[in-house]
């Protein structure tokens, strides 16, 4: 009865999701900027001549002729940014917990002359806005006397709103000298966006919706929203942000004088920051110094999860982790979804299917793996369960307009949803994260998916989320903050997990739902797709602008939510996901690896294992993201500029280049070899050589998914094959030599107690430069920073490719140092403590 529920409801929701959202033309504000041409007495004039300083920023009066009178606000902060404001007389709602309290913004200096006023900053002297008086006003942006992002007034509308629904504004931002816009993360789309604005498609809607079944290829609003995009060409690359959590579309064109962007804003305020780049890694570091880094994750959280919508007993979750060890795949997680909850009650076990829940978590947890258990936003309408009981006394539920609790349907039935914009409410809801509040939960449940945060609400009428004037607290209309629902949400849930466990280990959290700055709380996921080979491809592009967006821990469905993928597809999903920085499988229907033929496990088996040899590479670039907020996947553009659409090649780091086989029924892929390095292959074993700088067709076999070590790069692997990542965490590394055409070669090496906070709170870590020394034939072990007390990390083997004739490596294998000793026996870090001198010592081979 149950499964027939369930999958009536999923084929229901792939079947009506296009009757349910809205078009630009459904939505008044839309319709009406998108095609409208603004008269003179429209225009905004910039009345430069009495442009003052107040405090750090620099206002500058705007009016035109049909009587507006609005301010601009113009800062220049730290770090090769700037903020421009528009502000008027209405209560914009100013959101907050996205961008730091502490703003740095240098003491400005005016120059004010009959047709502009430039603003420059003695602390920042590569760096200065010129605001021309117009009409139509334009404020230019320039570093090192280069101009780079133009806020164009020529379609600027805003107004003294006396109501919410009167704030909507509209404005263009341009790029100079771009040739590509990336970014307005989520939609199922190619890397670089597309033309909008000439009419050819709808433009792209940032609105947080549960769109199930949603389609590939399109502007759709998903389920997370980051108002953000660059601006990039082979010269520099610049960025804006929209500090704003409201409903949103962005037409983007690609015609006239620069590549632009026209935003048309629901309400809010007009709070825009800008990114001078010169550079993409400069840009995304800029944009991560605002809205913040993806905190340092437990070592597990890199390995395999399986989820299935769901797993309804404990025995079967039992038997699905048993199987995956009698097959031979290794995992680390396996979810609790709907099944496991007393009918969506969350906090509660489900009393007849889970009836002893302690002995599941014991059972999961002497494997070496374990649980994340769904917990989602909506609370069931019930007085014999506590925790609405509990939220009703305390008045913390969302409202409608006439101040009762705002209800209707979602998994549990009639529902009612938690009002996390309310600080007291999100300690609230933290608090039943106490084990003696979860009744029958352990610390194996080691992390939390927040699915339908969005928030998801059966209703088809209001595009299944909230009607936009509910009321959050301080009577805040959710119009107003749509967006940010998720991040409410999981910023709570952070708070309950820290200190459910004393503060003593590292929280994970899966969110649906994503805003601009949820990368410092929770993973992302890319909804519910489809098992098709367009989601296939755009899962790379839709996470690499996540990781662009600062959103590093980012993944898809593997072999795709809805639908039956073919077992070439699944195959192929497979061997590309591992490149992605959260790899679970997640279906509908029952779909575990050790389901299909043996031939088909075979090629599933060799991809996961493959991840699992490459999670110290993963796990320290995790670490270099949390002190930069460098991405952890990235597009071939991010280090080799002028390599601007491809779609289907990631580079992990700087060192591995992923070109995955995302079409069917191929037996050979385009890679194209960025930049001037060697590129290793090395998923065929042949460790053939290719020269950057060209594209050649490669021979694929349902076996191979080609990867490429970079010339002059180490790669620390553990090539000792286990069931977890808990077995590995004390086993010997591999260190891959890749030497280029000098016989030069580096890497890094990081390592911490892979759990806890410890890392953070006593420096107890260490991280090693690793310099190969061709004259001696030695790798140098140079400290960078941290504390190695206490930790014991040796080396297995140490393997050393050289380029060759006729493109093919030869490979020499070390296991011994050059006076005998086994590299085993060698403890690197009691190496580096007698050497501490010098801060670094050598193995020689």
């Amino acid at each position: 009865m149950w499964i027939w529920l369930v999958t009536t409801l999923l084929v229901t929701v792939v079947q009506t999701a296009d009757d349910v959202f809205h078009t630009c033309e459904m939505e008044s504000f839309c319709n009406t900027f998108r095609t409208q041409v603004l008269d003179d007495d429209a225009q905004f004039t910039a009345n430069v001549a009495e442009a003052k300083i107040v405090l750090n920023t620099v206002n500058v009066p705007i009016t035109n002729g049909n009587g507006d009178s609005l301010t601009l606000e113009l800062s220049i902060l730290f770090g090769q940014k700037m903020r421009i404001k528009v502000l008027d007389n209405a209560q914009r709602y100013i959101i907050q917990n996205v961008l730091p309290v502490d703003k740095k913004d240098y003491p400005p200096a005016i120059d004010i002359t009959t047709d502009a006023v430039t603003i420059t900053s003695t602390w920042a002297v590569d760096d200065k806005i010129v605001v021309r008086k117009g009409p139509p006003f334009t404020v230019e942006c320039y570093h090192l006397d280069q101009l780079e992002v133009v806020l164009n007034a020529d379609r600027l509308v805003m107004k003294n709103a006396t109501t919410v629904e009167e704030q909507a504004f509209s404005f263009t931002v341009e790029f100079e000298k771009a040739q590509r816009l990336y970014g307005l993360a989520h939609h199922s789309y190619k890397l670089a966006l597309g033309e909008t604005a000439d009419g050819s498609s709808e433009p792209f809607r940032l609105k947080n919706m549960d769109n199930g079944g949603y389609e590939a290829d399109s502007p759709m609003a998903l389920s997370s929203s980051i108002p953000a995009l660059y601006g990039h060409s082979a010269d520099f690359t610049s960025g804006v942000f929209l500090h704003n959590a409201a409903q949103m579309f962005v037409d983007i064109s690609y015609t006239g004088n620069r590549p632009s962007a026209y935003f048309m804003v629901e309400c809010g305020q007009f709070d825009l920051v800008l990114f001078l780049g010169p550079k993409p890694r400069d840009v995304v570091r800029q944009y991560t110094s605002m809205t913040g880094v993806t905190r340092m994750p437990q070592l597990w959280t890199f390995g395999y999860h399986q989820n299935r919508f769901t797993y309804w007993t404990q025995d079967e979750v039992k038997e699905v982790v048993a199987k995956m060890d009698q097959a031979d795949f290794p995992i680390d997680v396996i979810y609790l979804d709907k099944g496991y909850t007393n009918g969506s009650r969350y906090f509660q076990w489900n009393p007849e299917n889970f009836t002893d829940p302690l002995e599941l978590q014991q059972n999961i947890s002497d494997t070496g793996r374990r649980i994340i258990a769904v917990l989602n936003p909506h609370t069931a309408i019930d007085l014999d369960y506590s925790v609405y009981v509990s939220g009703k006394g305390f008045d913390y539920y969302i409202k409608k307009p006439d101040g009762s609790d705002f209800k209707d349907l979602s998994r549990p039935g009639e529902s009612v949803w938690i009002d996390f914009l309310n600080s007291e409410t999100r300690l609230w809801y933290a608090n039943f994260f106490y084990y003696q509040n979860f009744d029958g939960a352990t610390e194996t449940i080691a992390g939390i998916c927040h699915d339908m945060n969005e928030p998801s609400v059966s209703n088809d009428t209001t595009e299944r989320t909230f009607p936009p004037d509910v009321l959050h607290y301080d009577h805040v209309y959710d119009r107003e903050i749509h967006n940010m629902y998720g991040l409410l949400h999981v910023m709570a849930t952070n708070t309950g997990m820290a200190v459910r466990d004393l503060y003593k280990k590292r929280v994970f959290i899966l969110s649906r739902s994503h805003f601009a700055g949820s990368q410092s709380y929770s993973a992302v996921w890319t909804g519910d797709n489809t098992g098709d080979w367009p989601y296939l491809r755009n899962s790379i592009s839709e996470c690499l602008t996540f990781n662009l967006l600062g959103a590093v821990q980012c993944g898809a469905n593997v072999g795709g939510f809805y639908g039956d993928p073919t077992e070439e597809l699944l195959q192929r999903w497979y061997q590309a996901a591992i490149w992605i920085p959260y790899f679970r499988a997640h279906s509908a229907t029952p779909r575990e690896p050790y389901l299909y033929s043996e031939d088909v496990q075979a090629v599933i088996r060799l991809a996961i294992k493959t991840r699992y040899k490459h999670i110290p590479y993963w796990y320290r670039l995790m670490f270099d993201h949390t002190q930069s907020g460098d991405p952890l996947i990235r597009p071939l553009f991010y280090s080799y500029p002028e390599y601007l659409e491809y779609d289907d090649h990631l580079l992990i780091g700087e060192d591995i280049l992923s070109r995955p086989v995302v079409e069917s029924g191929v037996t050979e892929v385009e890679v194209s070899f960025p930049g001037d390095d060697i590129w290793y292959r090395v998923d065929d074993d042949s460790w053939t050589t290719y020269e950057g700088g060209n594209a050649q067709n490669l021979e694929v076999n349902i076996t191979t998914s080609p990867y490429f070590y970079r010339g002059g790069s180490i790669i620390p692997r553990m090539d000792i094959e286990r069931p977890s990542t808990t077995q590995m965490m004390s086993d010997p590394f591999q260190l891959y030599v890749n030497l280029d055409a000098e016989d030069n070669a580096e890497g890094r090496l990081y390592f911490d107690d892979y759990t806890t906070l410890e890392y953070r709170t006593l420096i107890s870590y260490f991280y090693f430069r690793l310099v190969y020394d061709s004259g001696t034939n030695g790798i140098w072990f140079e400290r960078i920073v941290g504390n190695s007390d206490g930790f014991n990390v040796r080396i297995q083997r140490i393997i050393v490719h050289r380029p060759g004739e006729d493109k093919q490596a030869t490979t020499t294998i070390y296991t011994t140092a050059k006076d005998g000793t086994p590299l085993e026996e060698i403890d690197i870090v009691q190496q580096h403590q007698l050497m501490r001198g010098e801060g670094r010592f050598a193995i020689y081979l």
